[in-house]
């Protein structure tokens, strides 16, 4: 009988310390999966599109919330992670990038910035159309982005250009860039030459 009991003893004792190691684990695991989970600086808040000078460009950010991939205007893409709240990490391109305190900007040590708002304060006058230099028929056709543009000159030769978000006009094919007068009727051109809008009479 004292055998029996002594071995009811035992198997409850063992059932107990079974319980008691499946409770630690549990705390354990749960701690564990607590510990890698984003914090309240988690850079999930950032994905989606961001802009640069006016063209996109794109945040993907990890269901971890840590690890992110950016993508450049150019379709470049980087992986990287949040260090803090405010930091973000691009190992690949010895980059980081401070987060504004409203989340809506990303200032990067390259000296570039990303802002979340789509639009762009760009020219105040609509360049879109026929302009002339020195008498000769050139032409702006601006996209239905308002930011990218296709530009031919007096030969015809094309290229393609953008405006940044200074009203600035880049044009990285043929290295100049432009600023549209106030008036909306001539551009001047960083290689001395200047286009203007044909007047009606």
């Amino acid at each position: 009988m004292n055998g029996i009991f002594n071995a009811c003893v035992t198997t409850a004792g063992l059932r107990a310390s079974a319980k008691w190691w499946l409770a630690i684990c549990t705390f354990v695991f749960v701690a564990a999966a607590v510990a890698r989970q984003p914090s309240d600086g988690s850079a999930a808040g950032l994905d989606g599109r961001w802009y640069h000078d006016g063209a996109p460009t794109r945040i993907l950010v990890a269901p971890d919330g840590r690890s992110i991939t950016i993508m450049n205007e150019f379709g470049q893409r980087s992986d990287g992670y949040a260090g803090d709240p405010q930091i973000l990490v691009i190992p690949s391109l010895a980059i980081t990038g401070r987060v504004s305190k409203d989340g809506r900007r990303i200032t990067w040590t390259n000296g570039t910035e990303w802002r979340r708002e789509s639009s762009v304060p760009g020219p105040t006058v609509n360049i879109n159309g026929r302009w002339f230099r020195n008498g000769q028929p050139t032409s702006i056709d601006v996209a239905r982005d308002g930011r990218n543009f296709t530009i031919i000159q007096e030969w015809g030769l094309r290229a393609t250009g953008r405006i940044t978000g200074n009203g600035e006009l880049i044009v990285p094919a043929w290295g100049v860039t432009g600023q549209v007068k106030q008036d909306g009727q001539r551009i001047k051109w960083s290689n001395g030459t200047e286009w203007t809008r044909p007047r009606l009479f």
